[in-house]
């Protein structure tokens, strides 16, 4: 194993794009999916009286929020992943008023297939593992 040190300190928006862009072909793949759900990028996500989360996939209107800020690129694709992860649980009609919950099937399938995609995408794009956190230029 390499010892890297992180070369990038931020991504400009159009980088960044990019980069999203390679996952999501990744990402439909890994979950089959015919079609991707609105992906709307945020600053931040706040759910009165929920737990604070980074990202949240709005069943049955097939739109997804992830947020951006103090994060590093990776983890914000991660996010990605198990929000899309939700979207194919939502077209496949396996979602329900528990699915959120710790520990419930729905949420460790996203939690799982989450990590597959970053994997694949990772050894794909290498890269984009160097990146320290960033903020949108």
């Amino acid at each position: 194993m390499k010892i890297y040190e992180v070369t990038d300190t931020s991504l400009t928006k159009d980088e960044f794009y990019a980069m999203m862009k390679n996952f999501l072909v990744i990402a439909k793949e890994v979950l089959k999916l015919d079609r991707l759900p609105k992906i709307k990028l945020v600053d931040e996500i706040i759910m009165a009286g929920e737990q604070p989360s980074f990202g949240m996939y709005v069943q049955g209107k097939n739109i997804l929020f992830v947020s951006l800020v103090n994060r590093h690129p990776i983890d914000i694709l991660r996010t990605m992943a198990h929000e899309l992860t939700h979207y194919k649980q939502d077209i496949n009609n396996e979602l329900n008023d528990n699915s959120g919950d710790t520990g419930s099937e729905q949420e460790n399938e996203a939690h799982y297939m989450a990590g597959i995609i970053m994997r694949l995408f990772a050894k794909k794009y290498p890269r984009y593992m160097l990146l320290a956190p960033f903020k949108l230029q």
